[in-house]
């Protein structure tokens, strides 16, 4: 049964699957069960404008003007049961940090960025990251390491682990990301870097080129950061 949309294929789903009988019109359906009687009308998209239940002891029922409010009460005279409000995402404590004197903090690092997918982006990246940040360390690594100001990255160390998988910068008020298979040679062209120079359509035995967010997703470069991490820090 389909409970993410409030268009009206999802209402007429839910009122037959909870035994009202259905009649239709081009803009409106009514919903018979008993003395129940259920008539809702759609504007030409197919979303809820107005709806009217009425039981057959008198009592009558209408919606208000909000769109969610309506879907719910719609939805709960069909079922009988509220429809529950999502949980807000928990929320974790910053992870633990370093910055450089005069450096980028987390704050000045978010307003920089001039893009709202990137700033989305960096919000479910940071999430992970602080979520991250109540695991017990598996190194003595700060989990992020702010440079300088304006043209520093901020280096990604997931578990605290000795060295980075990959890194952010901004470049003309966009977040970029490029990996650290070189610059430090103990772990310079390490093929553990393979899979996130794989995502970035790189070589990790070539440069390390930074390259936009845009299309990436926060949760699959967490993914592959962590693993990256465990190959190279073995």
């Amino acid at each position: 049964m389909a409970e993410g949309t409030g268009g009206r294929l999802d209402i007429v789903d839910i009122a037959h699957a909870s035994g009202w009988e259905v009649e239709s019109t081009i803009q409106a359906d009514v919903f018979t069960k008993g003395a129940s009687r259920i008539q809702v009308q759609y504007s030409q998209e197919d979303m809820i404008e107005n709806a009217v239940k009425n039981d057959g002891d008198g009592d009558r029922g209408a919606l208000g003007n909000h769109a969610e409010s309506k879907v719910a009460q719609v939805r709960y005279w069909l079922t009988g049961r509220p429809i529950e409000a999502p949980a807000a995402p928990t929320r974790f404590p910053e992870a633990d940090f370093t910055t450089e004197p005069s450096g980028w903090t987390r704050p000045r690092f978010i307003a920089a960025l001039e893009d709202p997918g990137d700033r989305a982006f960096l919000a479910g990246f940071l999430q992970l990251m602080d979520a991250n940040g109540q695991q017990p360390a598996q190194g003595t690594h700060a989990r992020l390491t702010f440079g300088k100001r304006p043209g520093g990255a901020v280096f990604v160390y997931p578990f605290g682990r000795r060295f980075p998988p990959f890194k952010f910068s901004i470049k003309d008020g966009r977040l970029m990301i490029s990996g650290c298979w070189k610059g430090n040679f103990k772990v310079s062209g390490h093929p553990g870097f393979a899979e996130i120079a794989t995502l970035l359509g790189q070589d990790e035995s070539g440069p390390a080129k930074a390259v936009p967010v845009a299309g990436l997703d926060p949760d699959e470069v967490w993914q592959i950061g962590d693993r990256v991490s465990r190959a190279i820090n073995r």
